[in-house]
C-alpha cells in the first residue's frame, strides 16, 4: 500500500487543523490579466481577516503548483490579491488549495519525518539477486537492504515440464522451436568450471546480440505445446515468465504478442545475474491468429550476452511461478565500516535463488512540484498516523512553534506516539506488520 504526495499533504493539513480546504476550492471568476488576483466567493464565509498571509496553490492547468501568499483579501467579493503575481491570469473554474503553512514546507516536513520514524514505519524490501553455487556460504549484502536482512529464504524451483505450460522446449535446451531475429542462439551444457550457468538444468540457451542492434527471439503459437491456439486464449489472462541471466541492465525483456501487437512486456532485466522476468496481460477478446512469446532487446550501444533457463507461458497469474520461496535459512549478518556480509549455516543449493527481506526508509516525495504530488511513500493506514505526527512536530519546530500550544494536535500526536510504541513491540526486530511492501518484480 502506498500514499501519494497529494494524499499525504491533505492528510497532514487535517492532522494539524489546517483544514481550510486543503483538498481544493474552485475560482468563481477570472482574476485580473496581470495574475495578481484570484477570486472565489466561497472564501467569503471565512471573514475579512481570516486568510490574510495564507497561501494559495493552484492545482489545475493554469499556474499549476505555483504558491503565492495572500497580501490582501476583500471579503465582499472573495478577491485575493497575491504577491508576487501568478505567471498567468487565473481563470474561472480554476481548482486551487488554501493553506495556513507553506505547502512546500509541508512536503519537506513529510520527507524529513519519514527518516525519523524509521525503522518503526518503513518499507519492506525484497532482494532476489543472490544465486547459490552450492559451495559459498557467505555473500555480500545487497545495497537495497538497509537494515537486516531480517529473513532469508531459499527458492523451491518449479518444473517447467507442466501440462499447463505451453512453451515447447521450456528448459532452454533446444533452439529448434524459436526464431531469432539478429540474435545468435546456441545451447550451453553444464560443466564443472561454471557453477552459475545453467541455473537448473543441464543445458540452457545463450543469446548473443551485437551492439547497435535490436533483436527478438520468439516462439509462435504453431510451435507451442499442449494444443494451445490463438483463438483458445482469446480473452484469457496469461503469464509469460523466464529465468534470464545478464550483467547488462536495461537491454532485454520478455514479451507477449497477440493480434493487436505487443500485448505485454516485462520490465527490462536489471543486470544482477539470474532474474525472473515476467509479463502479464489479457489476450484480445477476438484474438484468432497471433500468439507469440519470447525476448525483445533494444537497439543501443551495448552488445548483449544473455542466457535463459526455464520458461513458462500459461493461463493465469504470475504468482504461480513467482512465489516459490520456502525454507528460511539460519543466518548471521556482519556489518561494519568495511564488511557487509551475510553468512549461512550451509551453502544454498546450486542454482537456487536466495530471497533476502529487510527494511528501508520510505521513498521521498521530493522537491519538484510537478512530481511530488504523484510520488508515493510506502505507508499504510497505521503507519500514516505515525508519519503525520512526526511531520507535525517537524513543521511546528521549523515554524518556531511548540506542539503544546496546539492542544488538539498535541492529543493526536500523543495517540500516534502510543500507536508507534505498540507497533514497535509487536514487530520487534522481525518484519513490521504495518510496513508497506515493495514488489521485487516491478
Amino acid at each position: 500500500m502506498a500514499r501519494t504526495g497529494a494524499q499525504l499533504i491533505v492528510a497532514l493539513s487535517r492532522f494539524i487543523g489546517d483544514e481550510l480546504e486543503p483538498a481544493g476550492l474552485t475560482t468563481t471568476s477570472a482574476g485580473n490579466a496581470g495574475g495578481t488576483t484570484l477570486i472565489c466567493t466561497t472564501l467569503r464565509q471565512l471573514g475579512e481577516d481570516a486568510i490574510k498571509d495564507f497561501y494559495l496553490r493552484p492545482t489545475g492547468s493554469a499556474n499549476q503548483f505555483q504558491i503565492r501568499r495572500i497580501a490582501q483579501y476583500d471579503e465582499s467579493d472573495g478577491t485575493c490579491t497575491v504577491a508576487p503575481a501568478f505567471t498567468a491570469q487565473t481563470a474561472n473554474g480554476q481548482v486551487f488549495e488554501l493553506h495556513r503553512y507553506h505547502p512546500a514546507t509541508k512536503f519537506q516536513a513529510l520527507d524529513e519525518a519519514r527518516k525519523s520514524v524509521y525503522p518503526d514505519v518503513a518499507q519492506i524490501i525484497y532482494d532476489d539477486t543472490i544465486t547459490g553455487d552450492g559451495v559459498s556460504r557467505s555473500f555480500d549484502i545487497p545495497s537495497s537492504i538497509r537494515r537486516g536482512p531480517v529473513r532469508a529464504f531459499e527458492e523451491r524451483p518449479i518444473s517447467s515440464q507442466q501440462q499447463w505450460n505451453f512453451v515447447t522446449d521450456p528448459q532452454g535446451n533446444s533452439t529448434t522451436n524459436f526464431t531469432p531475429s539478429n540474435f545468435t542462439a546456441s545451447t550451453v551444457d553444464r560443466d564443472g568450471t561454471d557453477l552459475i550457468i545453467p541455473k537448473y538444468d543441464f543445458t540452457s540457451t545463450k543469446l548473443v546480440l551485437a551492439a547497435s542492434t535490436a533483436g527478438t527471439y520468439r516462439q509462435v503459437v504453431a510451435n507451442m505445446a499442449n494444443s494451445i491456439t490463438a483463438a483458445k486464449s482469446a480473452g484469457r489472462r496469461m503469464t509469460l515468465a523466464a529465468w534470464g541471466y545478464s550483467r547488462l541492465a536495461n537491454k532485454i525483456a520478455v514479451e507477449i504478442v497477440d493480434d493487436n501487437g505487443q500485448l505485454a512486456v516485462s520490465t527490462q532485466h536489471a543486470g544482477n545475474g539470474w532474474e525472473l522476468m515476467v509479463a502479464e496481460g489479457t489476450i484480445s477478446a477476438a484474438n484468432a491468429t497471433t500468439l507469440t512469446i519470447g525476448f525483445t532487446a533494444d537497439n543501443d550501444a551495448n552488445a548483449l550476452d544473455f542466457h535463459w533457463n526455464r520458461m513458462w507461458f500459461y493461463h493465469g497469474e504470475a504468482d504461480r511461478v513467482r512465489n516459490v520461496y520456502g525454507n528460511q535459512h539460519p543466518k548471521r549478518v556482519r556489518r561494519d565500516d568495511t564488511t557487509q556480509r551475510i553468512y549461512f549455516d550451509h551453502p544454498p543449493i546450486r542454482g537456487r535463488q536466495v530471497r533476502l527481506i529487510g527494511r528501508d526508509i520510505m521513498s521521498a516525495l521530493g522537491t519538484t512540484a510537478a512530481t511530488q504530488v504523484t510520488n508515493t511513500m510506502q505507508v499504510d493506514e497505521f503507519g500514516e498516523q505515525v508519519l503525520l505526527a512526526e511531520a507535525a512536530r517537524v513543521l511546528f519546530r521549523w515554524q518556531g512553534l511548540n506542539v503544546e500550544d496546539f492542544p488538539e494536535v498535541a492529543s493526536r500526536i500523543a495517540t500516534a506516539d502510543q500507536l508507534r510504541r505498540d507497533l514497535s513491540k509487536t514487530a520487534s526486530y522481525n518484519l513490521p506488520v504495518h510496513a508497506a511492501l515493495k514488489n521485487p518484480w516491478t
